[in-house]
């Protein structure tokens, strides 16, 4: 791809396509970036893919969940994989279109609606780890939004002991602050466990901007302990 132009053919396609499988990209190292969409057998791949994500975090992942996740970027999104050299899929970024959250408000000085690419799950094998997998899928990811004319990219990830804040920020991605501030937002986990996430964000249009919406929580910008919410703050002035 030399120009723009074929730049944006490519992307658009990758934006239609609804392929049960499809490699788009052969990287130097052998390797490839590809794309899942809905099949029983995906699900499985998923599934696997998953269970590295939920290692984390505590979740229950089940077939049922892996399917319903398949299905979503199938619906609003896309499934972007990345490929070892024996087409063994390693890791994963899977992506949805103009999600909303509940701590964060995006805008831009027209108030005009913006299209974003929400981060909605990054995970990689952990015997593939630290192999710069997941790095490449976010730069190919960042690529493909910018290509397809979408406004700027997200994503939530833990208040502290992140392991894909490095990577993020690595794309240039920033964390959302206000007044210094980092905005915090509580996430249930399961039904009995949850706890404080914060988001990064890349503007890809000029003029973007940020705002903590009513009842954020905050987190001191360097030590990252809680303050509180934003009507607490407010109310303190």
């Amino acid at each position: 791809m030399t120009n723009d132009f074929e730049k944006h053919f490519f992307y658009k396609k990758i934006l239609l396509d609804k392929s049960e499988c499809k490699i788009w990209k052969k990287l130097e190292n052998g390797c490839y970036i590809g794309t899942l969409g809905y099949s029983e057998e995906n699900v499985k791949i998923l599934y696997e893919l998953l269970k590295s994500f939920a290692e984390q975090y505590g979740e229950l992942i089940t077939m049922e969940s892996a399917s319903e996740e398949l299905a979503l970027y199938q619906e609003r999104g896309k499934l972007f994989i990345y490929f070892d050299e024996q087409m063994n899929p390693v890791s994963m970024n899977g992506i949805t279109y103009n999600e909303k959250n509940d701590s964060v408000l995006f805008a831009s000085p027209d108030n005009r609606k913006l299209n974003n690419i929400y981060f909605y799950g990054l995970s990689t094998l952990h015997s593939y780890r630290g192999k710069g997998a997941c790095s490449t899928l976010v730069s190919f990811v960042k690529e493909y939004a910018i290509y397809n004319c979408f406004d700027f990219i997200y994503a939530r990830t833990d208040l502290v002991g992140s392991n894909s804040e490095g990577i993020m920020k690595k794309a240039g991605m920033e964390i959302c602050k206000e007044n210094g501030d980092i905005i915090a937002e509580w996430v249930d986990v399961t039904d009995t466990k949850g706890d404080y996430r914060m988001h990064l964000w890349i503007p890809l249009k000029e003029g973007l901007y940020l705002v903590a919406k009513d009842g954020a929580q905050f987190a001191d910008g360097n030590s990252r302990k809680l303050i509180g919410s934003k009507v607490l703050k407010e109310a303190k002035k």
